[in-house]
């Protein structure tokens, strides 16, 4: 039978949306996955931005390699980097090791009496330079010099080694071994640190890193030798595959339950394929429509979006449960494009406030929130559209003509016609559930992150081991400076320095390196050039000293001609400094703020020990009797409070969106039904099963994260729908018994899909599941047995 031209409109619509969508997402789509890409941006009470977890740390990973004998090891360390150092995604990789051939050095070696902190006058005293110059000899005859033997013409004083260990310093306090190259304590490992080109919370970038580094390394595996990777980029992905290869195989046994229960309840293949059309039709515009609003799709975004768009299952369950026959006849009577009619106005009340909700959360500042709300608006509209005019004409004819057999799910009488008393039931746990939550103090939010991350503890302990082992600066403190200017911010950091060292000898702190430390301010710079010796002085005392040490007449003549370059040498400024170790050991710690308004420097801790003594000397503003220092702040930066406090306003705007999104889903309810009881009706469902579904979970002792909040968003849009359709008016116990099950085979179905969730290990899918099936089951008996009586047909 030909459609009417209104159906194929209709599919042709469809069709060419699908098509559309599909090509924006094959030519625009672009798919992030780092976690920044996702979070707001965390910004400081004056604009700075504050990067908790792509910053130098994000960036690093640690390298241990065991097994074999030192020497092995040793070579190994060497071979690695000799490997990586040329990789475009590697920023830097150090093992202790100079190499006085590397074309990097060349630049830190011409600069060296600039940057070196042991530049002074008395420095190039004659008692100092026989010092040096013994030092010197003592390298010639040793098997590990201090200094490689080809730089001592160049510098005897050992400068190139003292800014080499001054931008050590600043990554960690390692020990040397014998062979030249970082060890552990105990000497049993060989250490490296690398540094990653991209941003701590780019993992695909890392994961790429990381298994570039094994291959690497998989040349030496045949010794014995063995290569351990440890830090936060590490983590996160190690977390990541977890999470991804769990919701593999909960995706898989979720399917195929949800199918097998379809097709025992339906008795017919039909509807297990038909229902995956709106959801996936919607998954595929909303994705396409937030690439085009955004430019790119987040990964967390999709991942969420997908399950909140569980909802969008109920849509074509409705339908189908609504199509089955009884004696040879369908109950509803006409074809499916009638039924799907009649139960537009349910299925469209139900679906325009699930968009109405999550339309307020499309319009937050944080990117990750708005993406989740366009996604979750679009393809709920979607679904609930392609349900309504699409899904019927995909039904073949036989089975338009026949419909469905009867469903068979039993149901216990008392949801059929519950009794008044129920009610009061319900009314008492509501006010109960208030009670508990009313009462609930502290409230149990979960703002750490790393509480939810599936980390095995082995992996924890090797980057504390490891950390431990190089001396590297703590993760969660640092002190940030801003000012108007590089060197403003330059001379702060080092007018900071006395009462740094004051509270690490007090204790509060083990240790400090900050952007001075790399690159001192032009005031070091001049006070340095000045303390250079004239060349006919140092030259008379250079032939002092070096008298009966053994050292040919000219040996030195390299030395007094870099002094003298270094006198008439032009001081060194951030935007002058090559591609190299300098700047790469800069760029973390002296940035420009966003906007180009000013400068910020970071000064990396270690071994904090008395935060909050460290927090108070911040906060008394140390450098506010200095003269010129007046515009420059001083903060004290805890970055596992930035994370917290990031997470807990993610949280409270989504809060807030939410009791928004309800207020405005009880005017759009009362202008749809124009039924203030109906409309009071569904409101107190709702209500009800979140009410009962957080009071439960309080009293479980569950510490509630946000990803419990995205499963609470979730039950809202599917208590909405159970009780949008268990509030139609119906005319008789047959309609009433029809509604029942239609909404019983969606609440059925989606405790299988987050049933199988909350058996998840990983905390993450666990909150999720947990939430929603409690949530299910809440929301269900709150719908049901708050719904009207059945109308009377002599009443009509």
């Amino acid at each position: 039978m030909r459609r009417p031209y209104s159906s194929r409109a209709a599919l042709a619509l469809w069709l060419a949306a699908l098509l559309l969508a599909t090509l924006t997402l094959a030519l625009r789509g672009e798919l992030v996955t780092d976690l920044q890409g996702f979070a707001p941006d965390p910004i400081s009470a004056d604009g700075v931005a504050l990067d908790p977890g792509a910053g130098p740390a994000g960036r690093m990973l640690l390298l241990a390699i065991e097994g074999g004998d030192s020497r092995e090891r040793a070579a190994a360390s060497d071979a690695l980097v000799a490997a990586l150092k040329e990789a475009p995604e590697v920023a830097g990789i150090q093992n202790g090791r100079l190499d006085p051939d590397d074309p990097a050095l060349d630049f830190l070696i011409e600069h060296r009496y600039l940057l070196s902190p042991r530049v002074d006058a008395e420095h190039f005293s004659e008692g100092r330079l026989r010092e040096h110059l013994k030092d010197r000899r003592d390298d010639l005859a040793s098997a590990v010099p201090e200094l490689p033997r080809e730089l001592i013409p160049r510098d005897p004083t050992a400068e190139t080694r003292a800014v080499l260990e001054r931008l050590a310093a600043g990554s960690g306090h390692a020990t040397t071994g014998p062979e030249g190259v970082w060890v552990s304590p105990d000497r049993d490992r060989a250490l490296l640190i690398l540094r990653s080109a991209a941003e701590g919370m780019d993992l695909d970038a890392q994961a790429a890193l990381i298994e570039h580094t094994r291959a690497s390394f998989s040349e030496h595996a045949d010794t014995g030798l063995r290569l351990q990777i440890a830090g936060p980029a590490v983590i996160a992905v190690e977390s990541r595959a977890t999470i991804r290869g769990e919701v593999t195989w909960i995706t898989a046994g979720a399917s195929l339950a949800l199918a097998v229960l379809l097709l025992a309840v339906f008795r017919h293949p039909h509807p297990v394929w038909l229902a995956a059309v709106p959801l996936a039709s919607g998954i595929l515009i909303a994705a396409a429509v937030v690439t085009l609003v955004f430019g790119h799709l987040h990964g967390i975004a999709l991942a969420f979006g997908i399950t909140v768009l569980g909802i969008a299952l109920d849509y074509p369950l409705h339908l189908f449960a609504h199509a089955q026959r009884a004696g040879g006849e369908r109950p509803d009577g006409g074809d499916l494009s009638q039924i799907a009619r009649e139960l537009w106005p349910a299925i469209a009340l139900g679906a325009g406030s699930t968009v109405l909700v999550f339309a307020l959360m499309a319009m937050t500042g944080f990117s990750g929130m708005a993406q989740l709300g366009l996604f979750v608006l679009t393809g709920v509209a979607v679904a609930a559209v392609t349900t309504r005019w699409i899904l019927p004409l995909l039904i073949p004819t036989r089975l338009q003509r026949e419909g469905l057999p009867p469903l068979r799910l039993p149901l216990p009488a008392g949801l059929a016609r519950p009794p008044a008393i129920t009610r009061w039931g319900v009314a008492l746990l509501a006010l109960a559930a208030m009670v508990v939550v009313a009462n609930t103090a502290p409230f149990p939010w979960e703002d750490r992150l790393s509480a939810l991350h599936p980390v095995p503890e082995e992996q924890v302990a090797l980057d504390q081991q490891l950390r431990s082992a190089l001396g590297l600066p703590d993760v969660r403190h640092a002190l940030l400076i801003t000012g108007a200017s590089p060197e403003q911010v330059l001379r702060a950091s080092e007018a900071l320095t006395p009462g740094l060292e004051s509270l690490r000898e007090a204790g509060a702190l083990g240790g400090f390196a900050h952007a001075a430390d790399v690159l001192p301010s032009q005031a070091v710079q001049r006070e340095r050039q000045a303390a250079l010796p004239e060349p006919g002085l140092l030259r008379e005392r250079l032939e002092a000293a070096r008298a009966r040490l053994g050292f040919r007449d000219g040996a030195f003549e390299p030395f007094l001609r870099d002094i003298e370059t270094a006198r008439q040498q032009e001081r060194l400024t951030p935007e002058t400094l090559p591609d190299g170790p300098l700047r790469h050991a800069l760029n973390p710690l002296l940035q420009p703020r966003d906007g180009g308004a000013g400068w910020i420097a970071w000064v990396r801790l270690q071994g904090v020990h008395d935060a909050e003594a460290l927090a108070r000397w911040a906060a008394a503003a140390p450098l506010a009797a200095t003269p010129g220092f007046d515009a420059v702040g001083v903060r004290h930066i805890d970055f596992f409070r930035a994370s917290e406090d990031l997470v807990s306003g993610f949280r409270d705007e989504a809060l807030q969106r939410l009791a928004l999104g309800l207020v405005a889903v009880a005017l759009l309810l009362l202008a749809a039904t124009r039924a203030p009881g109906r409309s009071l009706r569904i409101l107190t469902a709702v209500g009800t099963g979140l009410l009962l579904t957080l009071a439960a979970l309080i009293l479980l002792g569950i510490q509630l994260s946000l990803f419990h909040l995205i499963a609470l968003l979730l039950i809202t849009g599917l208590c909405l729908d159970y009780a949008v359709f268990f509030s139609r008016p119906l005319r008789d116990a047959a309609a009433r018994l029809r509604n029942l099950r239609s909404v019983s085979v969606c609440a059925l179905s989606t405790l299988v899909v987050f049933g199988l969730l909350s058996l998840s290990s990983l905390p993450v899918l666990q909150a999720i599941g947990l939430t929603v099936v409690l949530g299910v089951v809440f929301s269900f008996l709150a719908a049901a047995l708050l719904a009207p009586e059945v109308i009377r047909r002599d009443t009509a």
